[in-house]
């Protein structure tokens, strides 16, 4: 219902919303700030109840008092969980919209998070799976270099997942996704380490050499 109520909310501005006087409000700022790390955290804790409460709740906190550098990634964050089938081409427009807004503001130091949000489970609908695999391996450049680890490695399960999808080549595929398992594991990213080894034991199959390129470790989920 929330979600629903926060979408009509946008519709009911439009998208000159977005074009609208910046603001210099700190406080907005820093509450957007912290929603944004509470649903990244709630994603993981597997709540999407609070997933959905705080992402709505930082869109209408923005909508009703305006614009500052963290509304992009608030958008992304939103119709990365509330995009449909039905809804899709909106959402993808309003994401669309959102990434836009780099030109008004600077926006170096999330490019992971927005690159995750937006390349990897929006844009894959609407744009070239080539082009939103790129886009996500800059995001885990970015996040890595910028000592963002976390989010760059939710990257690059994204460039590896949207690999898999394309029917890239699989041998150069089993050879990047150990190249960003090396990574999982130096971290010590327990999720993602598994994650990383199903999607090599997928491959391992699909090249139909599972003795010759399989490995020996096994995927844990607790």
């Amino acid at each position: 219902e929330m979600l629903a109520e926060t979408l009509k909310m946008y519709e009911e501005l439009g998208d000159k919303w977005l074009k609208g006087e910046k603001t210099d409000d700190k406080t907005l700022h820093t509450t957007l700030q912290f929603y944004n790390v509470i649903v990244l955290a709630s994603l993981f804790c597997k709540s999407f109840s609070m997933v959905a409460y705080f992402t709505c709740k930082a869109v209408q906190l923005s909508l009703h008092r305006g614009l500052c550098e963290r509304t992009p990634l608030t958008l992304l964050q939103f119709t990365s969980i509330v995009t449909k089938d039905d809804n899709a081409v909106l959402c993808y427009r309003i994401a669309k919209n959102a990434l836009s807004l780099q030109e008004r503001f600077d926006l170096a130091a999330q490019i992971p998070e927005l690159y995750v949000n937006f390349y990897g489970i929006i844009a894959w609908r609407f744009e070239p799976f080539q082009d939103c695999a790129n886009n996500l391996r800059k995001g885990f450049e970015i996040g890595l270099s910028s000592g963002n680890n976390y989010v760059g490695l939710l990257c690059a399960l994204q460039v590896i997942k949207t690999k898999i999808i394309t029917g890239s080549n699989l041998k150069s595929l089993l050879n990047e996704i150990d190249y960003y398992l090396h990574f999982f594991k130096t971290f010590q990213i327990t999720r993602g380490i598994n994650l990383m080894i199903n999607f090599r034991e997928t491959v391992s199959v699909l090249i139909d050499k599972e003795d010759a390129t399989g490995i020996q470790e096994k995927a844990v989920f607790g």
